[in-house]
């Protein structure tokens, strides 16, 4: 059974009411798809930022206290046993891609950019709580957070907003990002080195 990262897709399905669907598929045999629900741990049901998710039927595997992979679709006949075996690594290969989260929080780059925009990463783990930390906090200033970006990117080097790119990408927020970009995006890509391509690149990945 091959199981290495080339193997894996993860997606992420951004939803017109806000919330969000993450899904991580296996792309070779035995081919199937899991959806990524991050949980209330006490109320053990979907967090805000969650559609609606059936946490019932079939095999519900928990990968921690506060993420589980539900509504899995099988394109080929497993038994039990091997269905818990694909789900295991199903949830290590998507916490493989957190740990790319905690490194691209801890980025020089990202750490400024984060105290200049006074956003606290500080409880963010995965992707999912940066999306949803960021999300909170631009609606709980009802936009600034956007707007402070927007300000900061007309004073920032042109290897920095690349990384405010990425932060922007990263957040959900691809349309305000690619307006920041306009037409010169590649060309600023390839004035940006050392940490400040790490940045990118692991924000890319995210998505």
């Amino acid at each position: 059974m091959e199981n290495n990262q080339n193997s894996w897709q993860i997606e992420r399905r951004l939803n017109e009411d806000g919330t969000h669907q993450n899904f991580i598929t296996h792309l070779k045999e035995p081919r199937f798809t899991a959806r990524v629900v991050a949980v209330d741990p006490f109320e053990d049901c979907p967090i805000e930022s969650e559609s609606t998710a059936d946490l019932t039927a079939g095999i519900v595997y928990k990968m921690d206290r506060r993420t589980v992979l539900c509504e899995t679709t099988w394109a080929d006949t497993l038994t039990l046993k091997e269905h818990q075996y694909w789900l295991a690594h199903a949830a290590i290969t998507y916490h493989r891609f957190a740990g790319h989260f905690m490194r691209w929080k801890l980025l020089p780059p990202i750490e400024d950019m984060s105290e200049r925009l006074r956003l606290d990463l500080s409880d963010c783990r995965k992707w999912s709580d940066f999306t949803t930390v960021f999300g909170d906090e631009n609606d709980r200033t009802q936009g600034d957070l956007v707007e402070r970006i927007q300000k900061l990117a007309c004073v920032v080097s042109s290897g920095e907003l690349p990384v405010l790119q990425a932060i922007l990408h990263a957040a959900d927020y691809s349309r305000v990002a690619d307006e920041l970009a306009g037409d010169d995006n590649w060309r600023r890509l390839s004035r940006t080195s050392g940490d400040h391509v790490e940045a990118v690149a692991l924000a890319i990945m995210r998505a």
